[in-house]
């Protein structure tokens, strides 16, 4: 800044004539004029007492700060190293104090605004006498290549100066043996360099932006980092943009501490957030606001390049402007906006492979055949007993692998293939793959993912666009599944008047994600993990093989299941959007309206074909068709009012309404029994029979009042009161409305506990604030009805029993006493920047209780079949703790390094759950068994079953162990040989269900992610990251599919290898399994056999980036260009045993159950940015 005042004044000496000749000229002379009238106004009203001895410089400008508000921006190392000072100053401006501190010393300040800038003085030079001179061009960048406008280029010792124009581009005249060249602006790191290096230099500038003037986004608004007094945590868009994925919410995985993502790895998928845990056994999500304005549902109709910011509000003191909608947390989203100045384009592209990361041993088509033989050995037969030998196998003492599959067993020798259609209309004739088919390897498949976006943004000086367009382009690696997404985005501002500023902010998407989706794509994956390696993946005629054939099992051909589903479709329009006012009556008071709406239109459709090869065959073909449209607005009003009073006292105070009203309508229809399996011809007025036709129409409403009051003395002590008062139409008028208020502080506490001299600025935080959570059912407080044909237990109509009636039932019991969750939650925390702002360290304590939580209602049987309420009577606790630290460092002028960590620990555990201690909440069934249950004095979906203590291995330990009575009949037909020893749990004497217990917690002991940075001169980086989990457990329901009889379906290689035999026990070989045999079906009971150690740790990202020099970009007429290669999930350092240790979490009660998951891909991507 300084360089820029000198610059004008020898521009006004040398060039007075021209000047005034120039009318551009002159304005720009008359704008600079009234700025530094403006600041030199605002510096004379503020004054300063001092009385100091031998203080430190910085002590002094610490003071200074204190009494004026003002934000210093000097060089340390050379304020450190200024002698002490001793001065004694009674209510003088402050620039006279400032003059009187720097008094001697080679330093020199500017005021600009509320900053006052300290830098070196330049000694005074005397005029070269020769006049050999030349000229030293250049282009200044951040360090993604952006051009930087406005940076000061200044010859060290000299007058000479310049600035950037908004190419990034400079140009000085200099004497030839000048030495340094210095480039500063504020929010970058100063550099120097040696003007002899050349006649062109380039840098790249580093960001270094302090606390105290970053601007963090919250609830309807912004405030400065400096004064939050709340847990917030906010991701930029570099650092959003380093992640690949499509999903918005996936790229915060492993960025912020006190959120668990955890990814839904299909094409189109959407990650669950889980922010500081699980408060309910309802709804979990977090709430999202999109440029202020909450929406409903996930990210994924966002284009992820078009955020500039997100901004994670954890606790309750920074969310519960939010209320009722703020429990779990809220995710503040702000778009990218127009700049003033020339127009800037912006291209970005990437093109990717994606693989498995993993994949399972599974036998081949011998080693089935001899886990077969083993199996009838441990049975106790022979090749002489009833029951020896398989249907394709043979039945000799050693299995032999047939020629043929064929409809009534394995055939040897030649088939006559005339009989292929025999018995008609049915087909089982397959040629036996000896080698063994790899189904996994069938489905899985490298896939391509390509994504380009394209942005224009500028303005002038009333108005600013930014315009974009996207294209995401993700086939999956199991075949015949992808996503597609095309996205645009207009916002703009205008300023109509002095005091009036419109805007609009308007993104809209479609989407469409094509082949089979979430249960039906896991079911084709456990279907390859199942299906018989003898098997090939086409008949003899060029049909689906199939399970015909007996001794084959019962599963589906998993590459017809996917085929047979690719027409399948999930379509999705939607318009997220704003208009905003914005009036600012003074400097002081503005009122801001914003009308919002979220359009989202889905058209699916889900194509049945017939699939003869399949044991259970089914002839019959059909569609269904789903439309789900949904439209929500939002309408809020806010009056911010700001106020400096004395020279200490800050106070800012927002008032507001909102209004929101949501709709949902949902129409479905099916037809079957098509002549042809034609896409074009299976629509829905051309079936034949089996109409389906519902629908279902809800609604909601909510009406809210909220303030918010800051105040800060000095910048010092911090104080933040929030109060919401929310009505929402779920519940009955007697209970509509809640309270929601939450009470913070902050003391930055360094200036009151004296100087520390490694320690830059250190803050003291305490929270304590209540949301609310209505999510349990638009209609939870009545009681409804539905009007059906029902089947009659009695003779209604003086006919027969058993008939369907026509009439009106009741369909649910509903609560009129219903009333809101409350999340109360009490948050202490401590931000710290040391050793010259390099260091960065933020940590966070928190409890959050959950009180009056809905649970579901229990009645006797003799209510009937009704569907119940929830009614308020649970309590859920979680405590925990956040970290973050981040290290800055540089290597002279050459390298630039980056480090960042953070970690996550929470505990949860539920008080109560309806005032019954022993209630039990079970997580969803899976093969008739429960692999989690919720109740009290546990946490939320703690896995659960019996203990297994290893095997029996001899006679001597089943005659002593406890008998295995499941069935309450006192005949144990279960222990023998080889299988698990389960514990007696209960010490009763007897192994029961009663002893099942709980095995394992899918909650982790905390997340964590790494990245590290490293630049060289402004060329070349590199950025790693790393991100895991530590300490939760896996229900591995998957496992039991490939590890117990299943039918006649495939096996992991470790079931013939390491499971136990009496030789293998005798020899001291290696055993991890129980013996094999045909009948363990209690094997398969859920037990700790199955839980396993789900902790992981994953190198989740590689990112080189190269930089082009100006002199390549020249010839493209770019302005910047990166390229770049990246790899993400490139590796995983896990003890679990399935495809993925990270598991969807979006079903809260059977969290950390793999019943089969989407495994992660790994994915090699090649890609550019450039800027016009």
């Amino acid at each position: 800044m300084m360089q820029m005042y000198e610059k004008l004044a020898t521009i006004c000496g040398d060039r007075l004539t021209n000047l005034l000749n120039s009318s551009i000229v002159m304005r720009l002379s008359l704008m600079w004029l009234v700025v530094s009238m403006h600041m030199s106004v605002f510096a004379i009203g503020q004054h300063v007492t001092l009385n100091q001895r031998n203080a430190s410089l910085a002590t002094v400008l610490k003071e200074i700060k204190r009494q004026t508000g003002y934000h210093f921006l000097y060089d340390a190392e050379a304020v450190l190293e200024a002698p002490p000072i001793s001065l004694t100053l009674k209510n003088v401006p402050v620039e006279e104090a400032l003059k009187q501190c720097l008094e001697g010393l080679s330093l020199k300040f500017v005021i600009n605004q509320k900053n006052i800038i300290i830098s070196k003085q330049s000694s005074p030079v005397a005029k070269p006498e020769i006049t050999t001179q030349r000229t030293v061009t250049g282009r200044v960048t951040d360090t993604n290549g952006t051009p930087l406008e406005g940076v000061t280029v200044s010859v060290m010792g000299t007058a000479i100066a310049t600035t950037t124009d908004n190419e990034g581009t400079y140009r000085l005249v200099l004497p030839s043996e000048v030495g340094t060249i210095v480039f500063t602006i504020v929010g970058y790191a100063r550099y120097e360099a040696d003007s002899s290096s050349g006649d062109v230099i380039n840098v790249s500038l580093r960001e270094e932006i302090s606390d105290l003037e970053e601007v963090v986004v919250v609830g309807y608004g912004t405030q400065n980092k400096s004064t939050l007094t709340g847990a917030v945590s906010a991701v930029s868009e570099e650092q959003l943009g380093l992640a690949p994925a499509g999903d918005a919410a996936s790229r915060l995985q492993g960025r912020v501490s006190g959120v668990t993502v955890t990814n839904n790895n299909s094409p189109g998928g959407s990650a669950t957030v889980r922010v500081r845990g699980i408060g309910s056994i309802n709804n979990n999500n977090p709430l999202y606001v999109v440029d202020g304005v909450p929406i409903s549902g996930g990210l994924n109709a966002i284009n992820p390049n078009d955020i500039e910011t997100m901004t994670v509000l954890k606790d309750a003191s920074s969310s519960a402007i939010y209320g009722s909608r703020a429990a779990n947390g809220v995710i503040v989203i702000t778009t990218k906006s127009g700049k003033g100045g020339k127009l800037k384009l912006d291209f970005s592209g990437r093109y990717g492979l994606q693989n498995p990361m993993n994949k399972l041993d599974l036998l081949n088509s011998q080693e089935l055949g001899e886990k077969k033989w083993q199996e009838k050995i441990n049975d106790g037969l022979t090749p002489e007993s009833a029951g020896w030998g398989d249907l394709q196998y043979g039945y000799g003492p050693d299995p032999v692998i047939p020629d043929y599959t064929f409809p009534q067993a394995g055939k040897i020798g030649e088939v006559d293939e005339n009989l292929y259609s025999y018995p008609s209309p049915y087909y089982g004739i397959t040629k036996a793959n000896k080698a063994g088919t790899d189904w996994l390897d069938e489905i899985f498949n490298t896939a391509s993912i390509q994504e380009y976006n394209f942005s224009v943004r500028g303005g002038g000086e009333n108005s600013s666009y930014f315009i974009s367009s996207g294209l995401l382009d993700q086939r999956g690696i199991v075949r015949e599944t992808g996503f597609r997404r095309y996205s645009v985005r207009s916002n703009s501002s205008f300023k109509i008047t002095n005091w009036l500023e419109i805007g609009q902010n308007l993104g809209v998407s479609y989407s469409d994600q094509n082949g089979l989706r979430d249960g039906d794509v896991t079911a084709a994956i456990t279907s390859a993990m199942n299906a018989h390696p003898i098997l090939p993946v086409y008949d003899i005629k060029g049909n689906f093989a199939g399970t015909k054939s007996p001794g084959t099992g019962n599963g589906h051909n998993p590459v017809a299941q996917l085929i047979r589903g690719k027409n399948n479709y999930s379509r999705e329009t939607r318009i997220l959007g704003n208009v905003y006012a914005q009036a600012n009556f003074t400097k002081d008071l503005s009122f801001r309206s914003t009308f919002g709406t979220d359009l989202n239109n889905n058209k699916a459709k889900v194509y049945t074909l017939r699939n003869p090869e399949f044991t259970q065959t089914n002839l019959n073909n059909g569609i269904l068709e789903t439309h789900l449209s949904g439209f929500q607005f939002n309408w809020s009003n806010t009056l911010t009012f700001s106020k400096i009073l004395g020279d200490n006292h800050h106070f800012d105070l927002l008032i507001g309404t909102e209004a929101i009203k949501h709709t949902t309508e949902l129409f479905n229809a099916g037809r079957s029994s098509y002549a042809f399996e034609d896409e074009d011809f299976m629509i829905l007025d051309a079936g034949e029979e089996n109409f389906i036709n519902a629908g279902n129409f809800d609604s909601w409403s909510l009406f809210s009042y909220f303030s918010r009051l800051n105040y800060n003395y000095n910048g010092k002590y911090l104080l933040e009161a929030v109060v919401r008062r929310d009505g929402s139409s779920r519940f009955t008028k007697a209970n509509r409305w809640g309270t929601f208020p939450a009470l913070s502080a902050g003391w930055r506490a360094l200036e009151d506990l004296g100087e520390v001299s490694f320690i830059d600025d250190l803050k003291l935080r305490v929270g304590w604030g209540q949301n609310g959570n209505d999510n349990v059912g638009n209609y939870n407080a009545y009681s409804t009805f539905r009007s059906h044909g029902f089947e009659s237990y009695y003779n209604i109509s003086g006919s027969s029993r058993n008939r369907s009636e026509a009439g009106i039932a009741p369909f649910r019991l509903g609560n009129l006493q219903g009333r809101w969750e409350t999340n109360t939650t009490t948050n202490a925390g401590v931000d710290l920047m040391m050793f010259n702002r390099k260091l960065e360290v933020n940590f966070d304590v928190f409890t959050r209780r959950t009180t009056d939580m809905l649970y579901p209602d229990t009645r006797p049987a003799t209510w009937g079949a009704l569907e119940l309420a929830s009614i308020n009577v649970g309590e859920m606790k979680n405590s925990g703790f956040d970290l973050m630290v981040a290290y800055r460092h540089d290597i002279g002028e050459t390298w630039h390094f980056n480090a960042s960590a953070n970690l996550s620990h929470y505990k949860n555990k539920a008080i109560n759950l309806n005032g019954n201690p022993n209630e039990i909440r079970y997580g969803s069934q899976l093969q008739n068994d429960y692999y989690t249950i919720t109740q009290a004095g546990i946490p939320i979906s703690s896995h659960y079953g019996y203990v297994v203590e290893g095997f029996f291995n001899t006679q001597e330990e089943i005659d002593a162990h406890p008998k295995f009575n499941p069935n309450l009949d006192g005949i144990d037909t279960y222990s023998k040989l080889g299988v698990f020893k389960y514990k007696d749990v209960n010490n009763d004497g007897v192994v029961n269900q009663d002893d099942r217990t709980i095995i394992g917690s899918p909650h982790p002991d905390f997340t964590y992610g790494i990245n590290l940075y490293a630049q060289y001169k402004g060329l070349v980086d590199l950025t790693i990251f790393f991100q895991g989990s530590q300490g939760n457990d896996i229900a591995n329901f998957a496992k039991r599919t490939i590890l117990f009889n299943r039918n006649d379906g495939n096996y992991l290689k470790s079931r013939l290898y390491e499971s136990w035999t009496p030789e293998r026990y005798a020899n001291g070989e290696r055993i991890t399994l129980p013996i094999t045999t045909n009948n363990d079906a209690i094997l398969q009971r859920p037990s700790t056999f199955f839980v396993e150690d789900g902790s992981y740790f994953r190198l989740k990202d590689v990112q080189l980036g190269f930089n082009v020099p100006d002199g390549a970009l020249s010839k493209l007429r770019a302005s910047s260009l990166r390229i770049f290669l990246q790899a993400t999930n490139l590796f995983t350092v896990t003890e679990y045993s399935g495809l993925d240790p990270e598991l969807s979490s979006g079903n809260d009660s059977n969290l950390g159950v793999d019943s089969t998951v989407y495994p992660t891909p790994r994915m090699f991507t090649f890609g550019i940015n450039m800027n016009f």
